[in-house]
């Protein structure tokens, strides 16, 4: 497809979303010289080209007017006006990717590294525990204890680490409890909850379809539901107990998201919240997996149970 992309419009078996900054460089790699010189020129200032005349982006790039239509269909593009509709577009998705961060010096990244990451965590959990009330664990923690069976659900990173935890937390409290990180497993084990059962969506974002699908489908059926993720969002509203997540995200972009650090304190509050609403029946089944952890010579009773 070197001389010409397949349609904008993205085509079954094709993401929906449109790279045009990937066509753009793919372009300035293996173009004509003029497309070339084009497509680097859009590249250098993204945000010139979505909004100039083409004359001016032409002149800029130095080649004719008709080049720019040129590589707009060369692209898949009807025209310059699809040019402009998905620069803006990846502009406001991806701008800051697109600039890049601000420079700083090698010596200061290298010692800065372990703080940032360490200052961000602690700040997160901060936030995060401060959002939420006592009350509110409690009343979530005797639900989960007598509960028949609990479902946990979270799609993409931090959410679906923190439903599988969830349950390395529960199962071994001795209750019925599943995660789901698989969209069409998430709505299927919903299907099958009832009254007396609890299900549990984690969502940083609060917008994930599949998680909030599953909460409205257990709903339906009786299940308890449970949301742990941004308040005035569709997943929040979907749930009868929330607990809600304070979220706010730094502006290096190498950095991985200090969120999942205060999602996880959240995951350990209500796990310990929920030992100690199914009381001292917890112990009997600890020691069990603790003695079974003994054959692989894990004997050190000061050491976490699990590895």
């Amino acid at each position: 497809m070197k001389a010409r992309e397949r349609n904008a419009v993205a085509p079954r078996g094709e993401p929906g979303a449109v790279d045009i900054i990937g066509r753009l460089r793919r372009r300035a790699r293996e173009g004509t010289g003029a497309e070339r010189r084009l497509a680097e020129c859009i590249l250098a200032d993204p945000q010139f080209a979505a909004s100039a005349p083409i004359a001016d982006i032409a002149a800029r790039a130095r080649v004719s007017e008709p080049t720019v239509t040129r590589l707009a269909r060369a692209m898949g593009f009807s025209g310059t006006r699809d040019i402009r509709f998905h620069l803006a577009q990846a502009l406001a998705i991806g701008g800051a990717y697109i600039r890049g961060p601000e420079r700083v010096p090698a010596a200061a990244r290298a010692a800065n590294c372990i703080a940032a990451v360490t200052t961000d965590a602690h700040a997160a959990i901060d936030r995060m525990m401060l959002g939420i009330r006592e009350e509110q664990v409690t009343a979530i923690a005797r639900r989960l204890a007598d509960a028949r069976q609990i479902l946990l659900c979270g799609t993409g990173g931090g959410s679906s680490m923190a439903a599988v935890e969830f349950e390395n937390r529960l199962f071994r409290l001795g209750l019925k409890v599943s995660a789901r990180t698989d969209p069409q497993l998430q709505r299927m084990n919903a299907s099958v909850l009832a009254e007396g059962d609890v299900i549990v969506g984690f969502s940083l974002s609060g917008q994930v379809r599949s998680v909030l699908d599953a909460l409205l489908i257990a709903r339906q059926y009786g299940a308890h539901t449970v949301a742990v993720t941004r308040p005035d969002t569709p997943i929040a509203e979907a749930a009868e107990s929330l607990l809600p997540l304070t979220i706010k995200e730094h502006k290096d972009l190498y950095k991985p998201s200090p969120a999942r650090y205060g999602l996880l304190a959240v995951v350990d509050t209500l796990a310990l919240a929920t030992a100690r609403a199914v009381g001292p029946a917890v112990l009997e089944k600890l020691r069990r997996v603790r003695q079974n952890l003994a054959s692989q010579n894990i004997v050190d009773p000061e050491m976490p149970i699990g590895d």
